[in-house]
């Protein structure tokens, strides 16, 4: 017997939507068919649903279930975000007046923890591995977000097949002070610092957090930093420059960065479940997992290794895990 659920996978500025099969015998979930549309082409969440069961070919009301994993935080009523939508996001009046089947709305990585609980990961093709380390099944894991902001979630997979998720908001941590690294780095780092801050006293609400750097907008600022003569430069911009090769030493600190964070949740995480990176950034730059500067930046916080070298880490590669992974958050709990 299979089941047929809706799930979204819904961004500031883009929304994807996927019909997932599940076939409840094997636990197998496979999407048969995705659309995406930006907010900025649709009028209402009304007009965005259109628009979604127009190109998926499949109504929401036909689902066995719907899933959204969504960026903000949903008050049982509303969708509410920090940077507001550009509409009203009022999906428990929606699902009323449409007659939906169950659904939920949940934290937008949440879904990227639950993938990891599939056979998703048996797949070479959808992980870029960072180590060899064996994924312990039931232990603690964490999926890291870098795009347009800085998103995690940790959760842990029970050995019924249900789950625990965590409640993270670890984009807003103020950037960490490396403990141990070599006279290069570290000078490096405080010269970024020391920028950062400038450059943030000019702003309305000054703070320097790891979304300074690690996202799309971190890249810019990266950009302004190597290059002060450059200004208005967008990500968009800053990225074709990266993947060209044409910039090199921010590839280099972006991925430090990246690495410093790393070691940071492994430190808080202690994740034997394995730490998963993925996000537009990410996945559009797979090549900085690979310079030397990002597993320097994991070890210029050494604390406790040993046991962290143990850790999985890797980087999900398809688009489709938040997709799958709001399927199985469907036949486990809606």
């Amino acid at each position: 017997m299979t089941k047929q659920f809706i799930t979204w996978d819904l961004g500031a500025t883009k929304c994807t939507a996927g019909l997932v099969e599940y076939h409840r015998a094997t636990h197998a979930l496979v999407c048969k068919k995705s659309f995406t549309i930006k907010l900025t082409e649709t009028t209402s969440l009304e007009n965005l649903i259109n628009q979604l069961e127009a190109g998926l070919k499949f109504s929401m009301s036909e689902a066995d279930a719907i899933c959204i994993g969504a960026a903000g935080h949903y008050d049982g009523k509303y969708l509410l975000h920090t940077n507001a939508y550009p509409y009203p996001m009022h999906f428990a009046n929606t699902a009323l007046l449409q007659q939906w089947p169950p659904f939920a709305v949940i934290h937008d990585y949440a879904p990227i923890v639950c993938a990891t609980f599939t056979s998703y990961m048996d797949q070479p093709k959808n992980i870029k591995r960072l180590n060899a380390c064996p994924i312990k099944p039931h232990g603690r894991r964490v999926a890291l977000g870098i795009g347009t902001g800085l998103g995690l979630k940790d959760g842990v997979l029970f050995t019924d097949g249900d789950f625990w998720l965590g409640h993270n908001e670890v984009g807003h941590i103020g950037i960490t002070t490396p403990p141990h690294a070599d006279k290069q780095h570290l000078a490096r780092h405080i010269e970024l610092m020391r920028f950062l801050h400038e450059k943030s006293t000019q702003q309305t609400n000054p703070s320097i957090t790891f979304e300074n750097i690690l996202t799309g907008r971190g890249t810019a600022n990266l950009y302004e930093f190597f290059y002060p003569l450059t200004q208005h430069i967008t990500p968009e911009e800053v990225g074709k420059k990266m993947r060209a090769g044409d910039a090199p030493e921010i590839l280099d600190t972006f991925a430090w960065y990246i690495g410093l964070f790393v070691g940071t949740m492994q430190l808080t995480f202690m994740p034997e479940g394995g730490i998963w990176i993925t996000g537009g950034v990410a996945i559009n730059h797979l090549d900085v997992f690979d310079r030397p500067d990002f597993f320097a930046g994991i070890y210029a916080s050494p604390a406790y290794l040993m046991q962290r070298e143990e850790y999985p880490l890797g980087v999900l590669c398809n688009h489709e895990h938040a997709l799958i992974g709001s399927g199985y958050y469907a036949a486990r709990r809606l």
